[in-house]
């Protein structure tokens, strides 16, 4: 958290921007922004979501990767249109049942690689 806590705190000097500036360009709460660039741990133990971190990114004009880095996640690998379409297709096409397992496996893999470090 402190990496991220570094580029959040990077960007707003870089670009001359306030915590609200960048809280209202990356669609953030002013407070999770802060509580990300304090080091505090309201996030829990996982940290960040991805897909708050992917809002950063975009509202910072930043890298994905470099966001999920600073932030101690796994980078996710890019993904085309034709293999996103491909996994969503696949997933609606199970039941719920089936789709909680497919689920749940993803969820052990990415805690997996997470304990790994």
């Amino acid at each position: 958290m402190d990496d991220l806590a570094r580029l959040i705190e990077h960007v707003m000097a870089e670009k001359d921007w306030t915590l609200s500036t960048l809280a209202r360009r990356s669609g953030l709460s002013t407070s999770t922004l802060h509580s990300w660039k304090s080091g505090d741990r309201a996030t829990g133990n996982r940290g960040p979501s991805p897909d708050k971190l992917r809002q950063l990114a975009d509202g910072a004009g930043i890298p994905v990767a470099t966001v999920f880095e600073a932030a101690g996640r796994h980078v996710p690998a890019p993904m085309d249109d034709e293999d996103e379409r491909r996994f969503v297709q696949l997933f609606r096409s199970l039941d719920s049942a089936d789709r909680r397992v497919i689920e749940a496996t993803m969820q052990a893999m990415g805690e997996r690689r997470r304990a790994a470090k």
